[in-house]
């Protein structure tokens, strides 16, 4: 039988995206640990599941009926051809029924908004350290979640698009596997909730693999191209590729994207993200490079300067 470890549903203009992942068994997804060995265990123990891998799930609406075919890594993503599903069900390749048993929120409805948010994670929302291998492992492994510490900066930002309504999207090259500690690390520093899209589920070794294919790309194209009536905010940092990425998704939808931030790292830049960050800004794009002890106050307060504007 299978297990829905992580189901998203996402509406649209005129379509509803589901993804996740699916494994063989059920699991507890979200676990409070009592010690820094308690989260390693939970954390190791999500690398030594099994994905459903290669099967046919069913889900059924009111009146129609749909069918997608998990990946070798219980993985699945697809577009359907609906304004809302809302009452919906999912089955296995047995029919048996999936129910869908998560603390983080696994639908979510189309915004009245006119502008939407998607935000990197790690070292964008939380402090993860993903410019070392060595130092990423050893916070997710032994810092349970209320220990991890948010982005002060970006948080502000982020509190300020949810209380303006905007709809906030989050995606991360992290895998599957850390949905549960995630989503713990989100409410214990109270990140405002929002469709959580991550990297399909891995095995142990590719914690210290920085490649993880065009996720991030394929769902920025997926989410902007699918709303051509809405303004995007792009937030991100300089460790990995979003630089690369937003530069790309910006000449791609240069009328779409409203402004983006890149968060700075380490004290100095070196000569490849001063590259980077050069051919960001020649895109034409508003753009920000922000470092930790910038004052969020003034930058919100330019935010509230322009909102009739953007509205």
């Amino acid at each position: 039988m299978a297990f829905l470890w992580h189901f998203t549903a996402l509406e649209l203009n005129d379509k509803v995206l589901v993804t996740g992942t699916t494994l063989k068994n059920e699991t507890r997804i979200d676990k409070y640990p009592k010690s820094i060995f308690g989260n390693a265990w939970n954390v190791l123990s999500s690398y030594r599941k099994k994905a459903y891998k290669n099967k046919t799930i069913t889900i059924e609406t009111d009146d129609q009926t749909y069918t997608v075919k998990t990946s070798k890594k219980g993985y699945f993503f697809k577009l359907l051809p609906e304004k809302t599903i809302e009452d919906f069900t999912v089955f296995d390749s047995d029919h048996q029924e999936l129910p869908v048993n998560q603390y983080h929120p696994h639908y979510f409805k189309k915004s009245e908004s006119p502008v939407e948010v998607i935000s990197d994670i790690d070292d964008t929302v939380i402090h993860s350290h993903t410019a070392s291998a060595l130092k990423r492992i050893f916070s997710i492994l032994f810092k349970r979640p209320k220990k991890r510490k948010k982005v002060l900066f970006t948080n502000a930002l982020l509190d300020f698009f949810n209380e303006s309504k905007y709809r906030i999207f989050y995606l991360s090259k992290s895998e599957s596997n850390l949905f549960g500690l995630i989503t713990a690390i989100f409410r214990y520093n109270e990140v405002p909730v929002g469709p959580l899209f991550l990297t399909p589920y891995q095995r142990f070794k590719t914690l210290f693999k920085p490649k993880k294919g065009k996720h991030k790309l394929n769902f920025l194209n997926c989410i902007i191209s699918n709303q051509h009536d809405k303004k995007f905010i792009l937030i991100g940092d300089d460790t990995q590729k979003d630089m690369d990425i937003y530069t790309e998704i910006a000449n791609l939808y240069k009328s779409q994207i409203l402004k983006i931030y890149i968060r700075q790292t380490s004290f100095f830049m070196s000569q490849v993200q001063k590259e980077k960050w050069q051919t960001l800004k020649s895109t034409g794009i508003d753009c920000m490079y922000f470092q930790d002890g910038d004052d969020y106050d003034v930058e919100v307060q330019n935010l509230i300067e322009n909102y009739k504007e953007i509205k």
